[in-house]
């Protein structure tokens, strides 16, 4: 699998370390073994796993900007991509959060087998978890969500710096960005540039919405925990 693994890195034109790798092969053994009586993903053989989690979570690696600091991944599940990019971005503290103990478990195993200090691990959602000592504390927010976008921006964008970004990623374009135009204005953000991507060996479409935050949001949002996603802005 190691073989797999690499040809899709360099495909993707992504700059490795072979600890990096290691690691991620770790982090596929564990997420196998667990997934054999914890169901993290409906994945099960190992290509799979790699091209449609590890390399997905990787087609963001290159947006990432170089004075990132503090990372945000909101409804992480197994831990894409927050994980696989924590992996490859030691000097970025990332915080994986999920509302599921069953997948927090999981992440905090895996953080411990590969040691890694650059990673909190959140048992919460996003409104719950939102404090004033960690809003708009974060450079970078991501999100692989099922969500629509509009509902998803509210989750992520009060904890953005201003001038932070959000990195959505969407299985294929579905005009969301056209949709989610009211939410972008009230939580003062912009669309600065979408990207149509492809994994290196299905070739299936992904897209990634590059969202910047520009001013300062009302403390109201998010609102209480169900409401973004029951009345969208």
């Amino acid at each position: 699998m190691r073989g797999f693994l690499l040809e899709g890195i360099k495909k993707l034109n992504i700059e490795y370390t072979d600890e990096k790798i290691d690691n991620l092969i770790k982090y596929l053994k564990l997420l196998i073994e667990y997934n054999s009586h914890t169901n993290l993903t409906a994945l099960r053989d190992e290509e799979s796993i790699i091209e449609k989690h590890f390399l997905d979570s990787l087609l963001l690696q290159n947006l990432i900007k170089k004075e990132t600091k503090k990372a945000i991944d909101i409804g992480t599940g197994a831990g894409f991509p927050g994980m696989v990019l924590a992996i490859f971005n030691p000097d970025i503290e990332f915080t994986l959060m999920d509302s599921i103990g069953k997948k927090t478990k999981f992440l905090e195993l895996v953080k411990t087998n590969l040691e890694l200090n650059n990673v909190i691990v959140a048992t919460s959602r996003a409104e719950d978890y939102i404090n004033d000592e960690n809003r708009e504390m974060y450079d970078l927010g991501l999100c692989r969500g099922v969500s629509k976008l509009g509902t998803i921006l509210e989750y992520i964008i009060p904890f953005l710096k201003i001038n932070g970004e959000f990195l959505s990623q969407k299985m294929e374009g579905t005009g969301e960005e056209i949709e989610a135009g009211n939410a972008l204005k009230i939580l003062k953000s912009k669309i600065i540039e979408i990207y149509n991507l492809k994994l290196p060996f299905s070739k299936e479409t992904r897209v990634v919405i590059k969202i910047e935050k520009i001013a300062s949001n009302d403390k109201k949002y998010p609102r209480r925990a169900g409401i973004p996603l029951k009345r969208p802005l």
